[in-house]
């Protein structure tokens, strides 16, 4: 994460340099509005593709109130699953079967082999957020510079979307020999994709700084921790991301 952060610190401070003199130019005023947006990368319960886009008000020349969207993506087979899987039902199946009496399920997947032949695929997983949050800025260098901290909360949608794939087939106890059971008679077998959502209490803390290139208008750095609260597990991400700015 800090070698894809390095080019980005970079870039905003070549465009910092390069837009002294324009930026001095023309001077936001101390309150007004502000709109920007996101695109990024994010790591944590998965390796996703952030964007986003906001508005807000500057109520002072330091604070303002901000309300904004975003979305993770990471595709099928993007590492975007992850430990919520060790809570689904076909896990807990597994576990309570294993070891039990085959006669209690004569025609059921009984046995410690089932557990280690399940496998999932084509793991996907979003995220959509909407935030309300509070912005501090810190103007500097003649309001060319706009280093900012911000944080909040809202409401967050995490969708989990997978395969299911079984391979290879354990043992399955017939009624006739319940101790030594039978082979299905193919190789394995597959279902989905499935999806699973859930929405949750989403809380952000973050920062980052825009410099002015034109009149209101700035290119920046922005990092954020994002956390959505769910039923079984908590997602986290820490996200960077190149972001554009006006300020009117």
């Amino acid at each position: 994460m800090r070698q894809a952060l390095l080019p980005a610190v970079a870039a905003v401070a070549l465009v910092a340099l390069a837009a002294g003199p324009a930026g001095a130019q023309h001077e936001v005023p101390d309150r007004g509005g502000r709109v920007y947006g996101l695109v990024g990368g994010a790591f944590g319960d998965g390796t996703f593709v952030a964007t986003g886009a906001g508005a807000g008000l500057r109520l002072t020349r330091h604070v303002g109130l901000d309300l904004e969207l975003t979305h993770l993506t990471s595709g099928a087979g993007a590492g975007g699953g992850g430990p919520w899987f060790d809570g689904v039902s076909v896990f807990g199946s597994a576990t309570s079967l294993a070891g039990a009496d085959p006669e209690d399920y004569p025609l059921g997947v009984v046995g410690d082999d089932l557990y280690h032949s399940i496998s999932f695929e084509d793991q996907g997983r979003d995220v959509t957020t909407f935030l309300t949050k509070l912005t501090v800025e810190f103007p500097i260098a003649d309001g060319l510079l706009f280093p900012y901290i911000t944080g909040g909360g809202g409401i967050g949608r995490v969708t989990e979307r997978h395969s299911v794939f079984v391979d290879p087939i354990p043992w399955i106890p017939w009624d006739d020999d319940p101790a030594g059971g039978h082979e299905i008679g193919f190789d394995g077998f597959s279902w989905g994709p499935t999806a699973y959502s859930e929405l949750g209490l989403a809380l952000v803390l973050g920062g980052g700084v825009d410099v002015r290139v034109w009149r209101g208008f700035g290119v920046g750095v922005d990092i954020r921790w994002l956390r959505v609260l769910r039923s079984y597990h908590a997602f986290d991400t820490a996200q960077a991301a190149a972001r554009a700015s006006y300020r009117f």
